[in-house]
Parts: structure tokens; sequence; C-alpha cells
């Protein structure tokens, strides 16, 4: 071979091993994936297969690739993968973290908002999305009812009832989630300029929703017992808020659950000031301690109760459902027509399917038992390391841990470890620095937390 002609080979060669790493970088090719075969990739590249060849050669050598015999080439799993990487200047923000939390092969650590997917039941849902497509291609033409598919809020009325929350199914909107239910309630209910109450410290999707819409997020401090009432009492009567928005089981980000005495002062408080209330239940079914709602103590008065199926069968799986007065309920039933027609049907039949054949249940009871024993593991391992564990979290997936150090920077510095952080400020409606973190306690407590307290012990960002 020539030398013009070797320098163009190796030129190619280059090409294909550049061609190859980009893709990898970006995570268009994941780690286990398996690259196009030699002679796919050659056609493509219009190069010969020798080159194809030299270049995997070369990619295996460098780490990316491993070979298979007679399977081809696959992206390895190597140590140390990080996080994308970010200009450090750049501001820890909300959409940052749901960038990164939606990144399901890059995103891990305490910072993450799920459960891992390794605890959800893809065997049912697998089994049931098979027998409903053996019902024949004709139940899934039509477009679907506006507040959802009838079978499924009829069994919703039922589960309702055993919290002593009494609907009838025109009273139930079925949605793609939480967020979609609150999305729907604030479109109804609400407009720019008015104020709304959230506990400080609060959801972080609805705080982005609230200033997407132009609305004055009020904070009520939380204390290590619930919600500081004598603040929102202030609030409500100097403020006139249109809605207050509150957990009553497992609140995200603390995990704490509403005492049935605070509870009661809430609702005499709404009463009181003409308050309606928005019940995020998204987390009860974690939870296997019996625990008031408000909506029971209200009977759908003042208060919306919106809960979902997401966080326990699969995030892909979006079923959740808005329950309210029945002229709400329609309110609620034509805007979602309006902003976004129906939601999908197959996944309402799905999680009808898993209701009725009793399998939810078991999965859940189940789920409750692990993040038992994953939560007891997580307080002793952050007790023992000097962190403040605030109030007394018994259920759920959250704990809202004390660090010390400005979790913000400190979130940069665990990017740069390839951990997820979910700093304390984005849970704040003044977003202002914080020493606080949520704390998913189902990230593993071997290497994660073992870099995030090099990485706490390390830091000496302190807030001024």
């Amino acid at each position: 071979m020539s030398g013009k002609r070797a320098r163009s080979e190796q030129t190619l060669v280059e090409a294909c091993v550049q061609w190859a790493r980009v893709r990898i970088d970006a995570q268009v090719f994941r780690p286990g994936m398996r690259l196009p075969s030699i002679r796919a990739l050659a056609r493509q590249r219009r190069v010969s297969p020798f080159t194809v060849v030299e270049a995997y050669d070369r990619l295996v050598a460098s780490g990316y690739l491993e070979a298979r015999r007679g399977s081809g080439f696959y992206v390895r799993r190597r140590a140390g993968t990080r996080l994308p990487a970010r200009d450090q200047s750049s501001p820890i923000d909300l959409r940052w973290l749901m960038r990164h939390m939606l990144d399901s092969g890059s995103a891990r650590g305490p910072g993450l908002g799920v459960l891992p997917a390794a605890w959800l039941d893809g065997v049912q849902l697998g089994a049931a999305l098979r027998s409903l497509g053996r019902q024949g291609p004709g139940r899934w033409l039509d477009s679907g009812k506006p507040q959802g598919f009838e079978p499924l809020r009829a069994v919703l009325q039922q589960r309702l009832a055993q919290l002593d929350v009494l609907a009838y199914p025109d009273q139930i909107v079925l949605t793609t989630g939480v967020t979609h239910a609150l999305d729907l309630v604030l479109r109804a209910m609400v407009s720019p300029g008015d104020a709304v109450l959230v506990l400080d410290p609060s959801w972080f999707g609805a705080l982005g929703m609230l200033a997407a819409r132009g609305v004055r997020a009020l904070g009520v401090p939380c204390t290590p017992r619930g919600p500081d009432l004598t603040a929102l009492e202030r609030l409500a009567r100097e403020e006139q808020p249109r809605l207050l928005i509150i957990s009553s089981a497992a609140q995200n980000p603390t995990g704490l659950s509403l005492s049935r005495e605070a509870a009661a002062r809430i609702l005499d408080i709404a009463a009181r000031f003409d308050l309606h209330v928005f019940e995020d239940d998204v987390y009860a079914d974690l939870c296997a301690a019996p625990i008031g709602r408000l909506a029971a103590a209200d009977q759908l008065d003042r208060v919306i109760h919106a809960a979902s199926f997401s966080k326990t069968l699969a995030a892909n799986i979006r079923v959740g459902f808005v329950v309210c007065r029945a002229d709400l309920a329609q309110t609620l039933a034509d805007a979602k027509i309006l902003s976004g027609f129906t939601t999908p049907e197959l996944n309402e039949r799905v999680v009808h399917k898993l209701l009725v054949e009793g399998r939810y249940l078991k999965h859940v009871e189940a789920l409750r038992a692990r993040l038992r024993e994953h939560r007891v593991a997580a307080k002793t391992a952050l007790e023992s390391a000097g962190f403040e564990i605030f109030g007394d979290p018994a259920e759920g997936m959250f704990l809202w841990v004390n660090t010390r150090t400005d979790t913000n920077r400190l979130a940069v510095a665990c990017r740069d470890e390839g951990l997820l952080l979910a700093p304390g400020s984005l849970f704040s409606p003044q977003q202002t620095p914080s020493n606080w973190m949520r704390f998913n306690v189902t990230a593993p407590l071997d290497e994660t937390m073992a870099a995030l307290l090099r990485s706490v012990r390390r830091s000496r960002y302190r807030i001024t």
C-alpha cells in the first residue's frame, strides 16, 4: 500500500472511531447496547469492512467497547461514568435536576425522586399488557372518555371509600399523574397574580408550575411536627390565597405525614378564610400505617384530592386521578379536553386489571417492607455520619437531611463524582441557598454514600 493510500485508510479508521466515541459519550449508544455489525457500519459509512474492524479494535483497546464472540461489539460499562459535563458557573436549578432525574442511563444517587426500576413489578405489567393485547385492537381505536376509563373510576370509588372519602364516579377525573391533576386545578381556579400557599419546603414541581402561571407562591414554614399552623392562619388572613397545596402522607421532601389534629386545624382555617385545599396523595400507597386524609374529614367540600400510580407501578405508566365536587370535576374534565384531549385508555386499562386482580395490593405491600428496611439503614448511616434528620419520618422514600454545607455547591461537587443530589433551594419558594437536601432512602449505601460523605468532608462551603 502506498504512503498516500495508507494515510487515507488511517483517516477513515479515525473517522469511524470518532463517530462511535461521540455517540457513546453522548449516550446515543448506552452501556450494554450492541453497535452496528461490521458489514452494516461499512455500508453506512461507505468504507471497507477492514476499516470498521480496525476502528472497533481500537475502541476495544481504549475501553469503549467489548467484543463478544459470535455476537458482535457492545458498549462497555466503564467504571466512573459521570453525568454529562456542565459549566461550573451554571446554577443548580429545577430544569437541571429534572433533566438528570429523567436520564435513567446516567443518573444515580440520593437526589432521585423515584423508586429503582428493579423494585417495580415489570413481570406483572408485561403480563397485563399481553392479556389486554389478546382482546383485539378494536378496543384501542376509540378516543376515550373525557373523565377517563369508567371501570377504573368505579374501582377508584371503592378504594376511596376505604379511606372514608365518599365520591361518585362522576366526581373522579383520570389524569396522567398528580402533576397533570394540579395543572388542571390551576387552570380552573387560579389566575396570574393570585396567591397560593405551599409548605416550605415543598414539592418543587408545584413551585415550577406556579411560577410558570405567574402565581405568587407563599411558603408556610414546616416544622419537625408538621406545618406551622399559626403562620398558615396569618397568611390565609393577610394574603387571601386561592389554594393551599399540601400532602397528608409522606410529604415530598420531608417524608412527614399530617396528624389528625393538624388536619382538623387546616380545614378550620380553610373554612374561615374561603380557602381550597389541593391534597397531593401520590406517596400514600408507600405508607402502611393508617393516615387520615383531609378529603375524608372534609368530604370534598373544599378539598381536591389527587393521587397517582406512577410512583408505585412505573414512571411511564402515567395514570393518576383527581376527585372533588361534581361541578368542579366537570370543569376539570373540560379543561382536560382543551389542554390535551383525553388520557391514554390503554394505561388506564392496565391499572384497572392490576387493581381488580389483587396484584397491586401485594406489590405495594412488598414495596413498603423493602422501604422500611432501607429507611432504617439510611437514617442510621446518616446520623452516624453526623447528619441531622428533619423530624421522624416513619414511612415513604424521603428524608430531609441537614448537611451543614451549601447543598447547591455540594450538588456540583457530587455531580463530578457521578452522583445526583436534590439541594434544598429547589424546594423553597424563595430558592435561597440551603444546608438541607432531599435524600432518597433507596439510594445504595455503599459507594454512593461513601462518595457523598467524601464530598461533604472535603467541602468548605458554608452559607453566610
